[in-house]
């Protein structure tokens, strides 16, 4: 029935007077860049069918099957579906999921990630694992409309380690192998797709880092299960700590200390193959609700620093704005910042989307424009290669070939 409202919708789009296939749809008109790297087609087509893509090209090249509904993106952007690898639906108004109406959910969806392009996050830490577990069930049942949906459920903490910015909430602390390696196996069987770990905390105006043993015991047994390990590194001891711990990926940079990285650390974290998630805007975020001034201020500076060092020497970057955390929704601070950062075009679209895909083993049907691969689209209102912001100006979010965010009835962020 959605696929026939759909189908309905679109109606007076099309080219056809036939009634329209609801498992077809085909973009026409776009620059589609298809993957980062490649040069894009201009005035595209894509057709997809029953949420898989049959047929990417020219205009001219490109048959359109008839009663295929028509969308018109002439003008517009059309890339792969993007990643956030850092949200969180830790919100009071997420509680309750399991019950909440479908229109108040569709309705928060939209606003925090259907409206940016995502249409995979990994959601990085919750305290109410069941209801997030509630939430993704209903995203997967078509239910509500959301992205897909990947977790590392509870995280925990160095003893007596509690972070100072999340109290008065409070993380598992863990102070023996037996408890870090239970309570990861715990999160993995409950429906966990990773473990994230503070490979060391702030907390008392101090830094307290993980015990080594404890942190190569909990990456061991998620490896065990197949599954990546995040670390929120905090300062320079945290990264550390993460690569002698067997840490895949750090959950944001580590400009607490003040200090850039140099040529050999950045030679380790890419000998370690750790992925680093930048989430500039937090920090932006964390300086101006202090009263400070963002963009002179070392912790912001350092970030700059160490995100753009770790890519310019090939350093594999996953986009993330830590969303949930931050209040702010958009993202255009983030791709304004990364742009700052010394990051280009390209390796902006490889963290959206090829980049993540691969590093969580979904590179087979997603992250790219290409036929048999997933229908997971977003188009965008301008070129974000001629002005990075733009990859935050979205018209459409398609996932699975289903229209998740549409910008003329939904109205533009």
């Amino acid at each position: 029935m959605k696929k026939l409202l759909l189908a309905l919708l679109l109606l007076p789009l099309t080219f056809y007077a036939q009634t329209p296939n609801a498992g077809r749809l085909a973009l026409t008109g776009a620059t589609i860049y298809t993957a980062p790297g490649t040069t894009p087609i201009t005035n595209g087509v894509v057709i997809i069918e029953n949420g898989k893509i049959t047929a990417v090209g020219t205009g001219q090249q490109t048959k359109i099957p008839a009663a295929t509904p028509v969308l018109d993106c002439k003008g517009m952007v059309l890339m792969a579906g993007f990643w956030n690898c850092h949200v969180h639906f830790m919100e009071p108004k997420w509680n309750h999921a399991d019950s909440l109406p479908v229109e108040q959910l569709n309705r928060q969806l939209n606003d925090m990630v259907n409206s940016r392009g995502f249409t995979h996050v990994f959601d990085l830490g919750t305290l109410d694992f069941p209801n997030l577990l509630a939430l993704k069930a209903r995203i997967n049942k078509g239910e509500v409309n959301g992205p897909a949906m990947l977790t590392v459920g509870v995280p925990f903490v160095p003893p007596n380690g509690n972070p100072f910015y999340i109290e008065p909430l409070k993380l598992p602390e863990m102070s023996t192998l037996a408890a870090a390696k239970a309570h990861v196996t715990e999160q993995i069987k409950t429906g966990a797709d990773g473990i994230k770990v503070w490979s060391a905390s702030p907390h008392a105006h101090k830094t307290v880092p993980m015990p080594l043993d404890i942190l190569k015991a909990a990456c061991v047994t998620a490896h065990q299960f197949h599954k990546p390990v995040f670390a929120h590194p905090t300062a320079d001891t945290g990264v550390i700590m993460a690569m002698e711990g067997g840490v895949n990926i750090l959950t944001h940079p580590s400009p607490d200390g003040y200090r850039p990285w140099d040529a050999a650390e950045i030679k380790l974290l890419q000998q370690h193959q750790i992925a680093l998630i930048p989430t500039l805007k937090l920090f932006k975020y964390e300086l101006e609700r202090n009263k400070l001034v963002a963009a002179t201020h070392p912790l912001m500076t350092t970030a700059l620093q160490q995100v753009g060092a770790y890519a310019k020497a090939g350093g594999e970057i996953l986009f993330g704005t830590d969303v949930g955390y931050v209040p702010d929704y958009s993202t255009e601070d983030e791709f304004r910042l990364l742009s700052e950062a010394g990051l280009s075009f390209d390796q902006v679209l490889t963290a959206l989307t090829t980049a993540p895909a691969r590093r969580f083993g979904q590179a087979q049907h997603s992250g790219r424009i290409a036929k048999g691969m997933d229908a997971d689209l977003v188009v965008l209102k301008a070129d974000p290669h001629t002005d990075i912001r733009h990859f935050s100006e979205v018209v459409y979010t398609i996932r699975n070939g289903k229209m998740m965010y549409d910008s003329r009835t939904m109205g533009e962020h």
